[in-house]
């Protein structure tokens, strides 16, 4: 399912949710987990892309390279390389004793940036919401 462009939206979706769910209704909120979702669900979106162009996506976690893959398809993804690089790092780092230190405006900068890529991607690839 993973590597058909709709299945790697679909699992992105379930990150994306997922970190809104526990932004709105946990307490304490868990900004880590908040953001490693928000991290997954960006790379799930771009490697959407890149199986929507008969590319199998790469191994890899960090979103600055997937959206440099991505531009090599479409130059307009160079619009949100800030954003993928805004988040990329929250994709390993949260998930061990790092010594990271994330805040709620951060959280919420990273939930915006991932509300930003999808609707980007809808505009630029809406076959992968079809």
């Amino acid at each position: 399912m993973a590597n058909t462009p709709k299945g790697w939206m679909m699992l992105g979706d379930r990150d994306y949710d997922s970190a809104a769910f526990l932004s709105a209704n946990m307490r304490p909120k868990p900004l880590e987990i908040i953001c490693f979702h928000c991290q997954q669900a960006v790379e799930k979106y771009l490697k959407g892309f890149l199986a929507l162009q008969d590319i199998d996506p790469p191994y890899t976690h960090d979103l600055i390279e997937l959206g440099k893959l991505c531009e090599k398809y479409n130059v307009s993804f160079s619009a949100i390389g800030g954003m993928c690089d805004s988040v990329t790092l929250y994709g390993v780092q949260p998930r061990y004793d790092s010594g990271m230190s994330i805040t709620e405006a951060d959280t919420s900068l990273v939930l915006k940036n991932v509300q930003a890529i999808k609707v980007f991607l809808q505009k630029e690839a809406p076959q992968l919401f079809q």
